[in-house]
């Protein structure tokens, strides 16, 4: 039997990532601390410039708004359906989305999209030269390992289809599939973080063997060593949105936190793409600490909580 805690965790601890992430996305550690000097604790910390003011303080963006869009097929299709969840994100973009990533822009308006997502994304990748690996599926790939939680062959294949909807490259599949299947680990009731991590990164090499390598160089490290603002400072080439930096905070924050607040702080105030690695670490600390665990503030100054409740509702009695 699932955890509700944990399963709550999960969803809330994705947001609350999200939407404390947000603060400091798009800039470089130096200027998260000219931002905050005190640091950023809580949403209303969140200075409000060009880009952080077209969301309402307590908002999640489009990590989270696409987690929504697989949650709310899974819902009512009660079932995995690859074009409806494709069709819920082209509604969602296409009607005030916001925060899209070029990965997701680039597939959406492939001509094939609706009718065959993943073409549409394959197509894409190869004309990247088959280098394309943004973060834009690992970001909303945590309810996966929750929606058929003790099936874990089953996760694995399930992340990989919604990945490739927009991302084909095996290192986003890869991603994937390690935050799934770790978030329905921690839900069929296994604790032992290191072992958890040991036997995903096993089961990625499958796709794709660099994803073990980065993650063995990077995770006993100091969290700056992951250098997750790279590109925003001075002669660094631009590696913002790279997957495997989603994936290597994530991972770093639920091998070293010792709670969810401490693992998404030291992860946000690192700057870079922050929103997202917040939403994955949150997720993955959200699965190990539970809802519990989660600083009520937090969840209670999100601006849409009650929308995520209502989900987790309907999940709990369909699971």
């Amino acid at each position: 039997m699932f955890s509700r805690d944990q399963l709550r965790g999960v969803i809330y601890g994705q947001a609350v990532g999200d939407a404390l992430g947000l603060g400091t996305e798009f800039l470089s550690k130096s200027e998260v601390a000219e931002y905050y000097p005190q640091g950023l604790h809580h949403y209303t910390d969140i200075v409000q410039d060009g880009h952080r003011s077209r969301w309402v303080r307590g908002d999640w963006t489009d990590d989270t708004d696409q987690m929504l869009c697989i949650f709310d097929s899974l819902l009512e299709q009660q079932q995995l359906d690859i074009q409806d969840i494709a069709g819920r994100i082209y509604q969602w973009a296409t009607h005030g989305g916001m925060g899209i990533g070029m990965t997701v822009l680039s597939v959406l308006q492939a001509p094939q999209f609706l009718r065959d997502p993943h073409a549409a994304a394959r197509l894409v990748w190869k004309n990247s030269g088959r280098r394309g690996a943004a973060n834009g599926a690992v970001m909303r790939t945590a309810i996966l390992g929750v929606w058929q939680y003790d099936q874990p062959e089953q996760i694995m294949w399930q992340a990989e289809q919604v990945c490739k909807i927009t991302h084909y490259d095996p290192r986003c599949v890869a991603s994937c599939v390690a935050v799934s299947w770790l978030i329905s680990a921690f839900l069929r009731g296994h604790r032992d973080t290191n072992a958890l991590m040991a036997e995903a990164l096993d089961k990625v090499a499958l796709y794709d063997l660099s994803v073990s390598e980065y993650v063995d160089a990077i995770i006993d490290q100091p969290l700056e060593a992951l250098d997750l603002d790279e590109g925003l400072n001075p002669g660094e080439s631009n590696r913002i949105g790279y997957t495997l930096t989603a994936l290597g905070a994530g991972l770093w924050a639920l091998r070293h936190a010792t709670s969810f607040a401490d693992g998404i702080t030291q992860v946000i105030h690192e700057g870079g793409d922050a929103d997202t690695n917040a939403a994955v670490a949150g997720a993955l600390l959200g699965a190990k600490f539970g809802f519990a665990g989660i600083p009520d503030e937090w969840v209670s100054e999100l601006a849409y909580g009650d929308e995520l409740e209502q989900r987790i509702t309907r999940l709990v009695s369909l699971l």
